[in-house]
């Protein structure tokens, strides 16, 4: 939980002037439970009257938890030779597309002949050549 929270911070820091202000305020409320006078102390800076024990709890939204494109090994009879990044949902034809611009990948299948794919959804694509 710390290290999210400090991977949560970092980034809030690297907007520089543009930080939401609900993300520092639902940063604060986690932050409590275990530094609670320095949360109070942050609660108030913000402006906010009451003390954040009377706050709302944050509420954990699992759609927004869903990542769109996925990272996704590429190997080459068996060698991993490059990483892609892919829809969730990719065809293995938009894998393959992807794979044969990694320039480890062409360099791999340079005068092969590509005897089969083999593309597991999510999780690998691994091409066996001759």
């Amino acid at each position: 939980a710390i290290s999210a929270m400090m991977v949560l911070t970092n980034h809030l820091q690297s907007l520089k002037e543009n930080v939401p202000r609900e993300a520092v305020e639902k940063l604060v409320l986690m932050v409590s439970p275990f530094a609670p006078h320095m949360g109070e102390e942050c609660w108030s800076l913000l402006g906010n009257g009451e003390s954040l024990a009377y706050a709302p709890w944050v509420e954990f939204e699992e759609e927004l938890c869903v990542d769109d494109t996925i990272a996704m090994g590429v190997q080459v009879n068996g060698k991993t030779r490059g990483e892609i990044q892919i829809a969730v949902d990719a065809e293995q034809e938009a894998a393959m597309a992807a794979a044969m611009e990694q320039d480890k990948v062409k360099a791999q299948l340079d005068g092969k002949d590509i005897k089969k794919i083999i593309y597991v959804p999510g999780r690998i694509l691994n091409i066996v050549a001759k």
